[in-house]
Order: structure tokens, then C-alpha cells, then sequence
């Protein structure tokens, strides 16, 4: 019933292709520098998007199959669910040590938010760190080693990693380089602390994943069937689409634009993000 979420990829050289890294050879190192870059090219080459759940109305398959054959052979994104599913393979099948999780929203809605997120920690060079290729944003185009009030800056980002209770990490955004003003320790700038989300550094079973995915692609009170989330990583910014608005963030700032029609939306993801539908 569910083996297809124990798959191995179909076809792993084109994943290497799909996200525009050669595949390493076998006594290339397994270090956190390999890890960095299939995180950020990852990011680049592969939207983040909610358009079946959001516009088509859709339940979401995690069989491993489903989701190669949407994500790469296709030309789509996905969600968490999907795009953590997938990189976990990738990354077992490259040769690094890796441990599903689970994690939820930090932003303040006057309530805890559910554990809704996928998560991956990577043991690599004796550190337990967390890479992920499928959050909304903001997200490290890097892994994070799980080290209490570790600072990592990564492509004009800056992030803070914090113990949390028990085995909880909890991620914050500190916003982009240049842009926090002066006053901070050691000639850093001061920064203010937004958090994104938290870590739970316990494992999880891929079945575990099913009822979560099915809450989020279905239920009135998920954030995913609320509104319309497409985001792509960028070599200078990004690009995203929050319901029918916008966004580019470069290194000139940022500038937004409403979508007027069913036709510029089309044109905005296949131009913008590769997605067709």
C-alpha cells in the first residue's frame, strides 16, 4: 500500500541534469561543500508550488515515481512533501547519511502552527545539519549545522540556528546582507531576528508523511489551499507569486507586479519558473 513511497529514483542521471550539477563520481568527496551546492542548484532549477492543491484541486501522490515524473521529466514544482521526498533519495543514492524529520511554520499567528513540513537532516563531517529544497521561503541555500546560536550567511542571506525545548531547532531569518545597518558584535551588522521555522531532531517514518500531506493538500484550515504559493531561487534574489501578485528580489531591490489575467499568469510561471500545467 505504500511501497511507492520506498522507491528509488527512475532515473537518477537525469536529476543531476535536471538541476544542472554533474552526478560525482564514486570517490568524489561526500562534504558539506557537494551538499551546499546540490542544496542551492536545487533551489535554483526546481520551483516550490502549490498549484495542484491551489488551483487544480487536487490530492497530491508521494510515490517516489509520481513525483520524479512530475517534478523532473516534467516541467513542475512541488511542495514539501514532494520536493524533501525526492532530494532524500538523491542524496541517499549519492552517498550521504540522511534522517527524515518533521517541522512546522514559526511565523506568529497567534497560535502554534501544526506540524505540517518535511524536513531533512544530513550527517556529514560528524555535524547533524538541515537541508531543505522545499519550504516556501525564506530558506538557507545551504545547510545548517544544529550548533545553539550558529550564524551562517549564504548567497546575500543570513540565518540563526537556536536550540530549542527537547530536540526542537528553531531557524531565523536575519534578513540580507547591506540591509541590517550597522551596530552589530564583531563589526557585524545588527540584525533582526524573524523565525522561520522549527526542527525536530527525532526521526520519521515515511508513512508518517501521508496523513500530514493529505491535510495540507485538502483541508480548509491549510495554508496551502488558502492561496496560490509559487517561489524560485534565483542566482541574485528570487521570484514568487503569492495569489495573483508578483515578486522579484535582485540586487537592485525589489519590485512587485499584479496579475491581471489567466494568460500573463500562464506566461509569468512557464517564462519565470518553467511550470506549465
Amino acid at each position: 500500500m505504500f511501497e511507492e513511497l520506498y522507491e528509488p529514483l527512475p532515473d537518477r542521471a537525469q536529476y543531476w541534469r535536471k538541476i544542472g550539477l554533474p552526478e560525482p563520481a564514486p570517490d568524489d568527496p561526500r562534504d558539506v561543500e557537494l551538499l551546499d551546492r546540490m542544496i542551492f542548484a536545487h533551489q535554483c532549477a526546481i520551483p516550490f508550488e502549490n498549484l495542484d492543491i491551489y488551483d487544480l484541486h487536487l490530492n497530491v501522490s508521494l510515490g517516489i515515481s509520481d513525483v520524479f515524473n512530475k517534478v523532473v521529466r516534467g516541467k513542475r514544482g512541488g511542495y514539501c512533501f514532494e520536493l524533501n521526498a525526492l532530494f532524500h533519495v538523491l542524496l541517499e543514492e549519492t552517498g550521504y547519511e540522511v534522517m527524515p524529520c518533521v517541522g512546522r511554520s514559526l511565523k506568529d499567528r497567534g497560535y502554534v502552527y501544526p506540524c505540517t513540513h518535511r524536513g531533512i537532516i544530513v550527517t556529514v563531517e560528524g555535524q547533524r545539519r538541515i537541508c531543505d529544497v522545499g519550504y516556501g521561503g525564506p530558506m538557507p541555500s545551504c545547510s545548517v549545522p544544529l550548533i545553539d546560536g550558529y550564524e551562517i550567511t549564504s548567497h546575500g542571506q543570513v540565518f540563526r540556528m537556536e536550540r530549542g525545548k527537547g530536540n526542537w531547532w528553531h531557524l531565523f531569518y536575519l534578513g540580507r546582507t547591506g540591509e541590517q545597518g550597522e551596530g552589530g558584535a564583531e563589526g557585524r551588522p545588527a540584525h533582526e531576528k524573524v523565525p522561520v521555522t522549527a526542527i525536530l531532531d527525532e526521526p520519521m517514518q515515511l508513512t508518517d508523511y501521508v496523513a500530514l500531506s493529505h491535510f495540507c493538500a485538502t483541508s480548509p484550515y491549510s495554508v496551502f489551499t488558502q492561496r496560490r504559493m509559487v517561489n524560485r531561487r534565483t542566482d541574485e534574489g528570487s521570484v514568487s507569486i503569492t495569489n495573483d501578485r508578483f515578486t522579484r528580489v535582485s540586487a537592485q531591490g525589489k519590485e512587485t507586479m499584479d496579475i491581471e489575467s489567466d494568460e500573463q499568469m500562464s506566461r509569468l510561471l512557464e517564462d519565470e519558473f518553467g511550470i506549465v500545467l
